[in-house]
């Protein structure tokens, strides 16, 4: 079956004008083959949830109930889909909307930044069969209990990754706001160039230092599985950028990025170079918390970690809880 996917970031799918656009692709794209529709939430639709789940609770999103915020965020990406599919009933085309559980994608149990174990695609190819437009709710899953789950922000990315893998996609198209990749941020240096193509690789490094063009996530398993991605504008026709694997050597400079709202944590002790345990114990705080490290480097008497800034005060409470009271 010839499958295209397409994801559609929230800043695309933000109000009606917009999936009006989207609309009109994906009907075109419908003229070549079947194809699969991954949306993100609305605009900020994902802060105004946690933001309305710390005003409910008077308690910051790290100490809310892992689980029964997942659930809540998971609606931001229901109204997304159920809202395209309407309007694509609306001017003729059949359309179909499915949560991450109807569409087959089993995640880990890790509350906010689950894993994909396995995508079961008997569903979502039975309604590519009977002609339907499928549209799925990104950032989300289900775990082997029937619970909800969410990828982790920009979660979106690795759904519609995930789901080519799954239904061997001729095509992964992943679009946003911009007209592809940039050698920088085309926000901060003016005269950035667009990239026709850039390498898994080094894609995975500018995605993990900080660019936020795709998710890291989803571009380690496109490398995993080969998956093509281009990403283009929603806004523009522009043939946008595509990831993939390149064998060309050459010496070329292809990015320059930096990420902001980052913490430097440092944790100070004797012999910290040589003491497994305490590293032993930050990994684990840092999986159980759902804390990506981003950098760390030692010395025999310190550790120094970076860490999200959002995250940061829970993470340096935690470690204090387990390195430092608990001895």
């Amino acid at each position: 079956m010839n499958i295209t996917v397409q994801k559609y970031g929230g800043s695309s799918v933000e109000n009606k004008e917009k999936l009006e656009l989207i609309c009109n692709k994906i009907i075109n794209e419908r003229k070549n083959s079947n194809v699969v529709v991954v949306v993100s939430a609305q605009g900020k639709t994902t802060n105004n949830l946690i933001s309305k789940a710390e005003n409910y609770t008077s308690l910051k999103s790290y100490d809310i109930d892992k689980r029964n915020l997942d659930f809540l965020l998971a609606t931001g990406e229901m109204q997304s889909a159920s809202l395209l599919a309407l309007m694509l009933n609306a001017k003729g085309h059949k359309a179909i909307c499915l949560t991450g559980f109807q569409a087959g994608i089993i995640t880990s149990c890790e509350y906010g930044n689950a894993k994909i174990i396995d995508i079961v695609t008997s569903n979502i190819t039975k309604y590519l069969e009977d002609d339907y437009i499928v549209i799925v709710t990104g950032f989300q899953g289900v775990d082997k209990l029937g619970n909800i789950t969410t990828l982790g922000r920009g979660g979106s990315d690795l759904s519609a990754v995930a789901l080519s893998a799954a239904l061997n996609a001729k095509k992964c198209e992943i679009f946003s706001d911009i007209d592809g990749i940039y050698s920088a941020d085309p926000k901060i240096i003016t005269n950035a160039k667009l990239l026709d193509n850039i390498s898994f690789d080094e894609m995975l490094e500018a995605s993990s230092a900080g660019a936020k063009v795709l998710h890291n996530r989803s571009v380690n398993l496109a490398k995993k599985y080969n998956i093509k991605i281009c990403a283009k504008s929603t806004f523009k026709n522009s043939k946008g950028s595509k990831v993939e694997k390149r064998i060309k050597e050459d010496l070329d400079i292809h990015f320059i990025t930096k990420k902001d709202d980052v913490s430097k944590i440092c944790i100070v002790g004797p012999m910290m170079l040589s003491n497994r345990e305490a590293i032993s114990k930050i990994f684990k705080i840092a999986s159980e918390e759902n804390i990506e490290i981003y950098m760390i480097s030692f010395s025999e008497l310190a550790i120094n970690i970076i860490v999200d800034t959002q995250k940061s005060q829970n993470f340096m409470t935690k470690l204090h809880e387990n390195l430092i009271e608990k001895n």
